[in-house]
């Protein structure tokens, strides 16, 4: 009969293999995850076996670094992918209108667009007729006017739509003008959109689909007037 005793040498050794195997793990997730245990063991490992080694110290110190880096990282990672990162005055809009984004990623978005605030008699050109696409424009409050060279309304845009949508995804010249007495819009410039698909094409192909979604939402609208 074989007496099996836990010594620190068979801990230090399993413990060993258990973080070399760790590194099959394909989540970077996970592998956070089960470094974080590890660390934790190893910790208990060292105030087990003492403290008067140098290695033991070593151990204890790279524990206490991995946990840190790896508990920062966890915790980042399940921030940024929670509604609390938004600013307060975004989230509302965020779950009404992008939720097809992570909140991480409305939050690039955002970091990319300008803020359009207007609220004035003088009405505010936001496009004007025949000309090239500029700007993609989500309207967040207020409204604004579809009209003709005569100044004749056609149509009208509300909160949850968007401007500039059909030259920005067919890349024509704008069909009619847009105005607007009283706006709160997103606006991406086309430079701007250039670099969200060069730097972030997920992002771009996440926009895509929410315009042809609101797009399909549009005629559905008209064909019910």
């Amino acid at each position: 009969m074989i007496n099996f005793i836990i010594t620190p040498d068979y801990v230090e050794a399993f413990l060993g293999t258990c973080e070399g195997l760790s590194f099959i793990c394909t989540s970077l997730i996970a592998l956070r995850f089960i470094i974080l245990f590890l660390s934790i063991a190893n910790f208990i490992f060292c105030f087990w076996t003492g403290l008067d080694s140098a290695e033991n110290l070593s151990i204890l110190f790279l524990a206490v670094l991995h946990f840190s880096l790896n508990f920062y990282m966890i915790s980042h990672y399940y921030y940024s992918r929670s509604i609390k990162c938004l600013p307060l005055g975004w989230r509302e809009t965020y779950k009404q209108y992008f939720s097809i984004f992570l909140p991480f990623e409305f939050k690039k978005m955002l970091s990319f667009a300008e803020i359009v605030k207007h609220s004035n008699k003088s009405p505010l050109e936001l496009v004007k007729k025949d000309s090239e696409f500029e700007y993609l424009s989500f309207v967040i409050d207020g409204g604004a006017s579809i009209t003709l060279e005569n100044g004749k309304e056609v149509a009208s845009l509300k909160k949850g739509d968007w401007i500039s949508e059909f030259s920005f995804i067919t890349g024509d010249k704008t069909s009619a003008n847009v105005i607007s007495k009283d706006i709160y819009a997103i606006s991406w410039s086309k430079s701007k959109l250039q670099k969200i698909k060069d730097r972030k094409p997920e992002l771009f192909e996440k926009l895509n689909s929410l315009i042809a979604k609101n797009l399909c939402y549009k005629l559905v609208r008209s064909n019910k007037k």
